[in-house]
């Protein structure tokens, strides 16, 4: 299983413009640990935010969604500059319906963004989402 979701993550890695990725599945399946393989891997620098944890990171969401100001508030948040060349990997990402929604417009930037998210699929059920749930700007894999 490990290499074919591997295999996976390398597939969307290679696309030009790559539309975020959701990686969905029950609890404790290893979807944290199998992105975080990926990103440690194949990238020398990429940026992990919880959103269960770091709940003023997920408050950044319930502003203005677009992926220049998100990025920028939370790089202010961190202390650091958030390029789009660092890939960015939003866990517990069904803690906030808005962060989801921010998928679409990281899929419309004219930026290449690199964006991973996984969520339980508790939390991520999509007959229960309030908000406009980003659909054909997500790619949703699975585990």
């Amino acid at each position: 299983m490990f290499r074919k979701l591997y295999k996976t993550l390398k597939n969307w890695e290679s696309s030009q413009t790559p539309e975020p990725l959701m990686v969905v599945g029950a609890r404790q399946v290893g979807k944290t640990w199998i992105i975080k393989k990926f990103l440690e891997e194949e990238y020398p620098e990429y940026l992990y935010l919880n959103l269960e944890e770091q709940r003023d990171i997920a408050s950044v969401f319930e502003g203005n969604l677009s992926p220049e100001t998100l990025l920028l508030q939370i790089g202010q948040l961190l202390g650091k500059r958030i390029t789009e060349e660092i890939p960015i990997f939003f866990d517990e990402i069904q803690v906030s319906e808005r962060a989801i929604t921010s998928l679409k417009y990281f899929c419309e930037s004219n930026k290449n963004y690199r964006i991973l998210c996984a969520g339980s699929l508790l939390g991520v059920k999509l007959n229960r989402f309030q908000s406009s749930f980003p659909v054909g700007k997500v790619r949703i894999l699975h585990m």
